[in-house]
């Protein structure tokens, strides 16, 4: 089982702790898919099963548009419902839906940072068939991963570490952060609340 390295730079909005099963989402304020296709259905699903052991917290990140997708920005979202960038353009200046869930801030983080013997060893070995590699094939791609990061002035850490695919991600959690389930961009709402029952079903049982 895959183990989620989880790193926040700041609080922005509620408590953020882990508990026994928790509903990580990552998103960028950037991102009208995230408005879309996230905040919407996490914001349910956060009233709907806040007495069914499931902890929904969000995470906002940076891939790209490190402009935009800013701590300030995403403090601007929740307290004043403004929206920035490509996210504007699609939605509006303001936000119509409520916020509900605690949100942090992923770890802004160099590519000197980001390429150091841990965070390598986390970023190589987390490639799937990484152990059934030879010596000298697990050198060559750790090599080529760090060349990868050099060219990199800006990373924000969760998303860099984790190797997630982009916004919005969600990320099934346990306590100890290891990654129960996972998946990215637009998922049927039917189809997400069949998979949360198994899990909130089993806290219960």
């Amino acid at each position: 089982m895959t183990k989620i390295e989880l790193c926040i730079e700041r609080l922005l909005q509620g408590t953020f702790e882990l508990k026994a099963l928790n509903l990580l989402f990552v998103f960028q304020v950037n991102c009208p898919g995230c408005f879309i296709y996230g905040f919407p259905l996490v914001n349910q699903l956060y009233w709907r099963y806040r007495d069914s052991g499931l902890n929904v917290l969000g995470l906002a990140t940076a891939f790209e548009d490190f402009d935009y997708n800013t701590a300030e920005n995403t403090q601007l979202l929740l307290t004043e419902k403004k929206t920035v960038g490509a996210t504007r353009k699609a939605l509006g200046e303001n936000y119509s839906q409520s916020i509900d869930f605690p949100i942090a801030v992923d770890c802004l983080i160099t590519a000197a940072k980001l390429e150091s013997p841990e965070n390598m060893k986390f970023l190589c070995e987390a490639i799937v068939g990484f152990d059934n590699l030879k010596r000298t094939q697990q050198e060559h791609l750790c090599q080529n991963i760090k060349a990868c990061l050099q060219r990199t002035h800006q990373a924000s850490a969760t998303f860099s570490l984790n190797q997630l695919p982009g916004t919005p991600t969600f990320l099934l959690v346990d306590q100890n952060l290891q990654l129960l389930e996972g998946w990215f961009g637009h998922t049927n709402e039917a189809t997400v609340i069949d998979l949360l029952e198994r899990y909130t079903g089993a806290l219960t049982a």
